[in-house]
């Protein structure tokens, strides 16, 4: 039997909206998820999370600037170079319909979960980065190379955490290996292998997320994957099995 003398860690209002989640994934999004943690998050949790953040290269001058760029255009994003970032990037939005993604005002978003007091203690440098998340998510995409079908947003989120230890993927990983474990195994091979594919690659390369890529958008697709070391032969060869 259990021992009720120590007092739960993870709060038992927040795991039963976290089972909700783990029942029907694509219903309850983890979006919707993380401000419900962060009312009644250990905080020790937090704090781990702020560290990991501020002791990565390059984390504190980028966390500092507080850059956020300016909506892209798709017409603009058209008229970039062939075979660069923003062409790239055109037709990852274009051909999946994601339009609709450059006109969200992320900050406004953010500032609604801020007004409704879902963020009361959420530290500053990590607000700042779940905006600048929000605003590159796409773009990450382009430069992985990942789709946005489920496996592609598993393989992304794999590898945003293995660069930047954000709360958001870490939870987003494990909804999806509690889904798999209590209510679909027959998920279990292919979202470990789009976990593991995201995992390595984001392990691999340099550091995505301090980089103001709307400066870049003219830039040859393959040479920043090249100066990242973003290696596609991981996600090549382990889907070719």
């Amino acid at each position: 039997m259990m021992s009720g003398s120590k007092p739960p860690v993870v709060d038992r209002d927040f795991a039963e909206k976290f089972f909700w989640a783990v029942d029907r994934p694509m219903a309850y999004s983890v979006y919707q998820l993380l401000p419900e943690w962060w009312a009644a998050a250990p905080q020790p949790a937090i704090d781990d999370y702020s560290a990991e953040l501020a002791r990565l290269e390059g984390a504190r001058e980028f966390l500092d600037a507080r850059y956020i760029g300016e909506p892209l255009v798709l017409d603009q994003l058209a008229e970039c170079s062939p075979g660069s970032l923003g062409l790239a990037y055109h037709s990852f939005i274009v051909d999946n319909g994601l339009d609709a993604n450059l006109l969200v005002n992320y900050q406004a978003v953010h500032q609604q979960f801020v007004d409704a007091g879902k963020f009361d203690r959420l530290p500053d440098d990590l607000g700042y980065v779940s905006v600048r998340l929000s605003q590159i998510h796409d773009v990450a995409h382009t430069i992985a190379g990942f789709g946005p079908d489920p496996a592609g947003e598993i393989k992304m989120a794999a590898f945003h955490l293995a660069q930047l230890r954000f709360p958001y993927h870490s939870m987003r990983l494990a909804v999806t290996t509690s889904h798999f474990a209590f209510v679909s195994p027959r998920y279990m091979e292919p979202l470990m292998d789009a976990m593991s594919i995201g995992w390595m690659m984001g392990r691999k390369a340099d550091n995505l997320h301090f980089e103001r890529w709307e400066d870049e958008l003219d830039t040859p697709l393959e040479d920043i994957r090249a100066r990242l070391g973003i290696d596609r032969s991981i996600d090549v060869d382990l889907n070719s099995r």
